[in-house]
C-alpha cells in the first residue's frame, strides 16, 4: 500500500525550454575568425574581438568592445537584440558602428545553465567568426579580484612588415598578486621557433567593468614605451578565469584566456 501514492502522483515535469528569461546578466566575450570581404577595404584579413556585453533578459544587448582588423585596433561599444529559441539556440543582430556602420547576425546557442553562450557569425556573406561568452558573475570590480596562480595560453597570427603572417602561440603560468603586480614563466612559439620558460612580470589595473589591462615584459627587454606586450581582458567565473587579448604590438591578432589553478 506505501506504493500506491507514488504509483499515483503525476510524472515530474520535464524543464520547460528556454526563454529570452534565461540569457541574463554580465558575460565576457571574444570573436575569433578571419574577414574575407569587408565594406572596408583595409579591414580584411585576421579578425580578433574582446569584451563583455550584458543581456537584460528582455531581448536587448549592449556591449563594449575592442576588436583587431588585420592589425588595426578599433574600440567599438554597440547595441543588439536577440530572440532566444525554445530549445536554446537564439538568433542575435548588432549594430556595428564607425568605420564599419553594419548590421550583422549570428546564431546562437545557451548551455551551461545560462552561464555560457556560442555563436556563429551568418550573415552578410564575406566572414567567418565565431566565438564563446561566460558569464562574468561579479560586478564593481578591483585589482582584488584578479588575484591567484593562473595557466595563462595565447594563440594567433603576428603580421609582418611583407603583410604576410607568422603564427604565434604561448602557453604560461603567471601569479597576481590582487594588487597590480604579476610575475610568472611563459613558453613560445613564433613560426615554428621556440623560447620555453622565459621569466615576465609586469603590471595590471581591473576596471569597475571587470575588464583590464596588463602590460608584461620579459626578464631581459627594456621597459620603455616600445617594449612589453600589452592584453586587453575580461574576468568571467568569479574572477577564476579571462579571456584576453593583445593589443600591443597592434599587429598581433591573438586571442588567449587564463584560468586558475
Amino acid at each position: 500500500m506505501m506504493l500506491l501514492p507514488l504509483l499515483l502522483a503525476p510524472p515530474a515535469q520535464a524543464r520547460e525550454g528556454c526563454t529570452d528569461r534565461d540569457f541574463i546578466g554580465a558575460f565576457g566575450f571574444f570573436g575569433t575568425g578571419t574577414v574575407i570581404r569587408s565594406p572596408v577595404t583595409d579591414l580584411t584579413g585576421p579578425f580578433a574581438r574582446l569584451g563583455r556585453f550584458e543581456s537584460d533578459g528582455n531581448g536587448n544587448l549592449v556591449f563594449s568592445s575592442t576588436a583587431s582588423f588585420n592589425g588595426i585596433l578599433i574600440p567599438q561599444d554597440f547595441t543588439g537584440v536577440y530572440k532566444m529559441h525554445p530549445d536554446c539556440t537564439f538568433n542575435t543582430t548588432v549594430f556595428l558602428p564607425d568605420p564599419i556602420n553594419l548590421r550583422v547576425n549570428f546564431e546562437g546557442m545557451l548551455s551551461d545553465n545560462g552561464d555560457e553562450m556560442r555563436d556563429l557569425f551568418v550573415s552578410p556573406p564575406g566572414l567567418v567568426i565565431h566565438g564563446p561568452g561566460r558569464k562574468m558573475k561579479l560586478s564593481a570590480c578591483t585589482n582584488r579580484d584578479l588575484a591567484g596562480t593562473f595557466q595563462f595560453e595565447m594563440a594567433g597570427s603576428i603580421l609582418q612588415p611583407d603583410r604576410s603572417r607568422v603564427p604565434f602561440s604561448a602557453l604560461g603560468r603567471i601569479t597576481a598578486d590582487g594588487a597590480g603586480g604579476f610575475s610568472g614563466k611563459l613558453g613560445s612559439n613564433f613560426g615554428g621557433l621556440t623560447a620555453v620558460g622565459e621569466k615576465i612580470s609586469g603590471t595590471y589595473t581591473v576596471a569597475s567593468t571587470c575588464l583590464f589591462e596588463m602590460k608584461y615584459f620579459t626578464a631581459d627587454e627594456g621597459r620603455g614605451p616600445n617594449d612589453g606586450v600589452k592584453l586587453k581582458g575580461v574576468l568571467i567565473d568569479g574572477g577564476k578565469a579571462a579571456f584576453v587579448m593583445i593589443l600591443e604590438p597592434s599587429i598581433a591578432t591573438v586571442l588567449g584566456g587564463f584560468k586558475r589553478q
